[in-house]
């Protein structure tokens, strides 16, 4: 087999009959000059992709904000609840992220966890999950103040940039407590919730915030060992009921706050 002689002059990479500049006499910059804050843009992204859907979420009737941070969306959710309140509490990992305890005792309210709103059947089979801290007539009367609270707090599992809220859940307390009967209803979600439309809204559900639950829960299912959906038939699946919110309800006060951190499921 014969070789080529790069050497060669026929091989020479020429323009016209004038050879190519020898790049070995120019002093280039270095390449960590060319380089640029990426995490400046990459915040100032979120932010851009944030106030879109804050924007969006204004024409659908919610009020609607955007907060850099933790300490910013604690503060506003803070200001948003009334001295001596109930205050009912969604499974939601942006809430506690929030770290809202100290500041609630402050305020002398009284925050119900989802633990802590136990239904008859849940209560009489000792339903692994709920905290059972009263009689039955006791637990009877925190679940009705749960779902009428003055202040009803949840995460979403995701928002599409156009305005529209989706949860999904495997008990419905959560989802209960946020479609009606609260005064005021806060939906707090990170900018990893942020998709682009209903579809995949729903996608990230099943990639990812269900499985990220069935290892909290410790459930053993398909989609955390397949890695995909196969809408199982356990009785230990978290996606048995889903709630879309297009728009605010009629005579609802509902606030959502999307926070520039990733947060939660």
């Amino acid at each position: 087999m014969s070789t080529i002689d790069l050497n060669n002059s026929i091989f020479k990479l020429k323009i016209g009959e004038k050879k190519m500049l020898d790049l070995h006499d120019f002093k280039m910059p270095k390449l960590k000059e060319e380089d640029c804050n990426r995490d400046s843009i990459r915040k100032d992204y979120i932010r851009q992709e944030c106030q879109i859907a804050v924007k969006n979420l204004m024409k659908n009737n919610f009020t609607a904000y955007y907060c850099d941070s933790v300490t910013e969306a604690r503060n506003l959710v803070l200001s948003l609840i009334p001295d001596n309140g109930i205050i009912g509490c969604g499974d939601s990992h942006t809430v506690f992220a929030l770290e809202l305890d100290e500041e609630l005792k402050k305020k002398n309210c009284v925050a119900i966890p989802h633990t802590c709103a136990v239904n008859n059947y849940a209560m009489e089979h000792n339903s692994p999950g709920f905290k059972i801290i009263g009689n039955k007539e006791e637990m009877r009367d925190i679940l009705m103040q749960y779902l009428v609270a003055n202040v009803f707090m949840l995460g979403a599992n995701a928002i599409t940039i156009d305005g529209q809220i989706i949860n999904i859940d495997g008990t419905g307390n959560r989802i209960a407590g946020s479609l009606y009967g609260s005064d005021r209803i806060i939906v707090i979600a990170g900018v990893n919730k942020l998709v682009k439309d209903l579809n995949s809204g729903l996608d990230r559900i099943r990639f990812v915030a269900a499985q990220m639950n069935n290892i909290k829960y410790g459930n053993d299912l398909v989609c955390n060992i397949s890695g995909i959906c196969k809408e199982c038939r356990s009785d230990q699946r978290n996606c048995n009921i889903t709630s879309i919110i297009h728009k605010k309800p009629v005579d609802s006060d509902f606030h959502v706050i999307i926070i520039g951190e990733e947060l939660g499921f």
